[in-house]
């Protein structure tokens, strides 16, 4: 009981002033390093993953524009960001976590963004589960590669219409599944009154 106590005055005296050291050594990172350290890791990263794009995505980077960053805002975690206007389209490439992702949006409707992967199910007509794995740099690329006339058809001013009816309808089918999944896995057993087991 005395050491317990003992432990619990030691706790009380010992955490105040470490969590004012932590409290001051944010605020001095925050004032003399982060407006510009943070930007330039940040920067540094998008290199590296540009870098690495032009190395995958030859078809794309010789003939499409890098998006200016402009002022370069920091991202959480490892994460880094690259963007390229290609013809009528404009990619998206973020990385970081040890995760890839792409979307893509078409140039005269920049606000309406897709997943590589969700496009690549509505072109093949697909499940999204069919689909050849998307998990890296170079199984993009090769999935880009032999979509990538198709995908500018479908995102024409003509196209996009009807192409877009058809992404937000694959949307709305993997949200359900996802619910319908989520209700499976919760729900719970119980005992009815014979004493077999159901579910709610």
């Amino acid at each position: 009981m005395q050491r317990q106590s003992r432990t619990g005055v030691l706790d009380m005296l010992w955490v105040p002033p470490m969590a004012a050291l932590f409290f001051a050594v944010r605020v001095l990172y925050g004032v003399c390093f982060a407006w510009w350290y943070d930007p330039w890791q940040q920067k540094k990263a998008n290199g590296a993953l540009w870098n690495d794009l032009q190395s995958e995505f030859y078809f794309l980077t010789s003939r499409g524009t890098l998006v200016s960053e402009g002022k370069v805002k920091p991202l959480p975690f490892d994460y880094a960001s690259v963007s390229i206007v290609f013809e009528n389209l404009r990619f998206c490439f973020t990385r970081g976590r040890g995760e890839v992702s792409v979307t893509m949006s078409p140039l005269h409707a920049p606000g309406h963004s897709y997943y590589i992967d969700d496009v690549l199910a509505v072109l093949d007509s697909k499940d999204r589960l069919e689909l050849a794995p998307t998990g890296t740099l170079r199984e993009v690329a090769k999935a880009l590669r032999s979509h990538l006339d198709a995908i500018r058809m479908a995102f024409s001013e003509a196209e996009y219409p009807g192409f877009r009816e058809k992404l937000l309808k694959e949307r709305e089918e993997e949200r359900i599944a996802t619910r319908q999944l989520e209700w499976q896995v919760n729900r719970r057993p119980y005992r009815d009154k014979g004493g077999r087991t159901r579910f709610l």
